[in-house]
């Protein structure tokens, strides 16, 4: 069984101070992504993480979700990219909740399309991806 865990880049935020001395760029251009670090923009947050793993039999994309309802999950498979994403806004009296995120994986060549399926339990989605019959391992006799 592979598993394979996603790296994210090194957090934007923590380099900021490194960047503040970089002299290729003007230096208005250096205090504007400084302060786009620490206050506007979240480049690479706020997209979860994805374990992807096979058996003898299936593919598996396992995303933890905690908090996102199951009706907010969309997924679509187009030209071997399977896409996730969910969006949600609830405004009270007093406060304010959004979340978005978009992840896109790479389907393998192999996998039944028709027979992909989904669940989620408990804030975990595992997406099951059956291989065509000919990617499965078989085993051949020896005359």
């Amino acid at each position: 069984m592979k598993l394979i865990r996603y790296e994210y880049p090194q957090a934007p935020a923590t380099s900021a101070f490194n960047r503040l001395f970089d002299l290729g760029a003007p230096s208005f251009q250096r205090f504007g992504n400084l302060f786009d670090d620490f206050f506007g923009s979240n480049a690479g947050f706020g997209q979860p993480s994805a374990d992807l793993y096979e058996d003898d039999h299936n593919y598996y994309v396992r995303m933890e979700l905690p908090g996102v309802k199951k009706d907010t999950i969309d997924l679509e498979l187009e030209n071997a990219v399977l896409t996730i994403s969910s969006a949600h806004e609830a405004k009270d009296k007093d406060t304010e909740e959004s979340y978005s995120f978009q992840r896109s994986i790479s389907v393998p060549d192999g996998v039944e399309v028709g027979k992909v399926t989904a669940a989620y339990e408990d804030g975990i989605l595992t997406i099951t991806m059956p291989k065509a019959e000919a990617r499965k391992p078989r085993q051949i006799t020896i005359k």
